[in-house]
């Protein structure tokens, strides 16, 4: 065997002007370094080895072959023994001392069938001997068998990596969650210590408002009744003594200081709905409620020729005083806002889901369906000074029934009567 060396050669390039092939495949080819320092020995196992389908790469000495897989792997090497400058045993020593290439698979060639050969070159970490000359099917099937390891190795590499690399983005994703999650937990809470500091201030606030609107009902009512004292002493010794304006004033400031004294009181009927709420509830029959209310009303009753009618009322759990109030709010506004017809109330009740519904209906001048809403609130009135009253009642009416955990509306169209509806939890 010759000591002659030549470069590693590529695999061939396509000829100029030649259409590229496209490979079905999914993987790379895998390369097969091919190691002897006879040419022809390397054409030969070429072109035993080109049905493979691999890129083999030829080496015509053991330096050069180690220089080649400095930078490269190869899927199995094909080593011929005995060559000069360094042998085959030589080279193989050095490739299983790198570590890149310590478990590459080498198969010795060699014509020598020789015991000591075989250990030395097992020795060196050899994982076959083919012995010269080369049957090609023992080669090409040995050499397949290492080429599928190695592609199988490689796959299992690739996803190993992309693995690894979903695991980091995972871990990216995960963290980047945590820390948005930590920032919401952290905004939540202090949005809810901004809640709850805005809550206490409001209670305090509408606390101290309800005490000033108590205070300031109360108090008034003192000098309030100084006036209209003095306005009625002066208008039984003076009437009919001065002339007819003098007469006119005097009624002016009695009718003034008696619609003040009503809307006091109201001011006071609603603040003191708050301060019932530490009032337990209890057990109340509304059959008797009614009677009550109707009782505060016999007057009223009695001047308009009213007729007020009820369904059998049931039993729930509520503020006696407090319903009595609104169901003598509610049967007074069908006597006070009447038609040409004497009026007529009708109470019912009928028990709907978890509540029960009561309703009272009057054949009165009607509600225009735009000032449903309207009519709840604090001194919302629609009628002016025509008919009395503060527009205090149906807001007293539906702070007593959100107190009991119930609610209230209204249907009504203008000259059809109204019919108001309640609800209380059973």
């Amino acid at each position: 065997m010759g000591a002659a060396s030549s470069p590693v050669v590529p695999p061939a390039a396509p000829k100029p002007g030649a259409q590229p092939v496209i490979e079905a495949v999914e993987q790379p080819k895998a390369r097969i370094l091919v190691v002897d320092d006879q040419a022809e020995n390397l054409l030969a196992l070429e072109a035993v080895l080109d049905s493979l389908g691999q890129d083999i790469v030829k080496a015509s000495s053991g330096r050069e072959a180690f220089r080649y897989l400095l930078e490269r792997d190869v899927a199995v090497i094909l080593l011929d023994v005995k060559m000069p400058d360094i042998d085959g045993f030589e080279t193989a020593a050095l490739i299983r001392e790198r570590e890149r290439t310590r478990d590459t698979p080498i198969i010795f060639l060699t014509a020598l069938k020789s015991e000591e050969h075989l250990f030395r070159g097992y020795y060196v970490g050899a994982v076959d001997y083919l012995f010269k000359p080369i049957v090609p099917d023992v080669l090409r099937s040995k050499v397949s068998v290492f080429v599928e390891l190695y592609k199988k190795s490689e796959l299992l590499k690739r996803q190993a990596e992309r693995l690894h690399q979903k695991n980091q983005e995972l871990e990216r994703s995960i963290a980047e969650r945590l820390k948005a999650e930590q920032a919401v937990r952290e905004l939540n809470a202090e949005l809810e210590q901004r809640v709850d500091e805005r809550t206490k201030e409001l209670i305090r606030s509408n606390e101290e408002l309800r005490q000033f609107a108590y205070v300031a009902s109360h108090d008034l009512q003192e000098p309030l009744r100084t006036v209209g004292s003095y306005a009625q002493l002066l208008r039984r010794r003076c009437q009919g003594r001065l002339d007819t304006s003098a007469d006119e004033f005097i009624h002016y400031i009695v009718d003034g200081v008696t619609r003040m004294h009503v809307l006091l009181n109201d001011m006071l009927a609603y603040s003191r709905v708050t301060d019932s709420q530490r009032k337990p509830l209890a057990a109340v029959n509304c059959e008797l409620v009614v009677d009550a209310a109707l009782l505060n009303l016999e007057a009223s009753i009695k001047e308009t020729q009213a007729q007020v009618t009820r369904d059998p009322l049931p039993t729930v759990m509520a503020d006696d005083v407090q319903l009595t109030q609104v169901f003598q709010n509610l049967i007074g506004n069908g006597i006070k806002y009447r038609g040409d017809q004497p009026p007529c109330v009708h109470v019912s009740a009928r028990e709907g889901d978890g509540e029960w519904i009561f309703g009272v209906r009057d054949n009165g001048i009607g509600i225009d369906a735009k000032y449903h809403e309207r009519i709840f609130g604090i001194f919302k009135r629609l009628h002016g000074k025509d008919l009395p009253g503060t527009g205090m009642g149906l807001a007293i009416c539906k702070k007593i029934i959100e107190r009991h955990g119930g609610r209230v509306w209204v249907d009504s169209r203008a000259g059809e009567g109204a019919h108001f509806q309640f609800t209380i939890p059973v």
